[in-house]
């Protein structure tokens, strides 16, 4: 289990335990419940929350706008620390007989391979329309924007300055393939069907990328704004589409994937959306 994974864990007891704190503040505030009663009307209620989920952690505002809507508004992010794993060096596979004489090639095929690290990355400001259907029912259907980070992925070699090899062979790939008008694939790391090639800097810096505006649409159980009561939990489950996403160099350069066949080249042209399931916890203010 992630550090990440078990600071939402964390959170999500904290929350519950908010809700728990609220449910025995039902019964002995019975005076200050009337007071606060919600009343249909704009902009007449505010309610201010902390959340978590798959979308990260945040906190955001809720208003009414009409008597069965609501509009949301907020920021939620989530970071998670360096995944390192040893990605396999493409120059090994050179076979050509006039490549594998040149001295770069062979600089290059003397590491088999070379180890990368993956920093995930989310946040993003976020405006959703809540539906409320059904009067005194909790339900709800959920619209909007996400609008933050490209940058879902984030790989470099954890070896600063140390790919200069990679670098130089590559570029004896791409003389040759333009003397001889042959077509041999890159050289660099390998992530599935991707080939990752190294900067001028001797530097694999490539991002997977996705659309900084993403919609939202998804559904809901509890309140966001309290009916009788200061605090109020609410449970979103939807999906945020985020287009499909592209593996860039650092130049914005897209890298394409050699085949359709590998399971991660298969899982990002399938995965167009983020799914988000997170858990709310408002107090209102008025």
């Amino acid at each position: 289990m992630t550090t990440v994974m078990k600071h939402h864990i964390q959170q999500l007891i904290v929350l519950f335990a908010i809700a728990l704190m609220a449910a025995g503040a039902k019964a002995q505030n019975v005076e200050t419940t009337d007071k606060i009663h919600a009343e249909d009307g704009l902009f007449n209620h505010l309610s201010v929350g902390l959340f978590t989920g798959l979308a990260g952690g945040g906190i955001d505002a809720a208003m009414p706008v009409h008597k069965m809507v609501t509009v949301r508004a907020g920021f939620s992010g989530w970071g998670i620390g360096d995944i390192k794993f040893k990605a396999i060096n493409t120059a090994t596979e050179i076979s050509e007989t006039a490549m594998v004489e040149d001295d770069a090639v062979k600089r290059a095929q003397m590491v088999d391979k070379v180890e990368l690290a993956i920093k995930p990355k989310f946040w993003n400001f976020h405006i959703l329309g809540e539906v409320h259907p059904f009067k005194n029912q909790p339900f709800y259907f959920a619209a909007g924007l996400f609008i933050g980070s490209q940058n879902f992925l984030h790989f470099r070699n954890t070896n600063d300055g140390a790919l200069g090899f990679l670098y130089d062979a590559n570029q004896k790939v791409e003389d040759y393939n333009r003397l001889f008008r042959t077509n041999y694939p890159p050289v660099g790391l390998k992530f599935g069907d991707y080939v990752f090639t190294a900067d001028e800097n001797g530097n694999i810096d490539v991002r997977m990328k996705t659309n900084a505006v993403k919609p939202y649409i998804g559904i809901g159980l509890g309140q966001h704004i309290a009916k009788k009561h200061r605090l109020s939990l609410a449970v979103d489950a939807g999906l945020i589409f985020w287009g499909t996403p592209k593996f860039v160099l650092n130049n914005d350069t897209e890298i394409k994937s050699s085949g359709k066949n590998s399971g991660i080249t298969g899982a990002v042209s399938w995965l167009k959306a983020w799914p988000n399931i997170s858990i709310r916890v408002a107090y209102k203010i008025f």
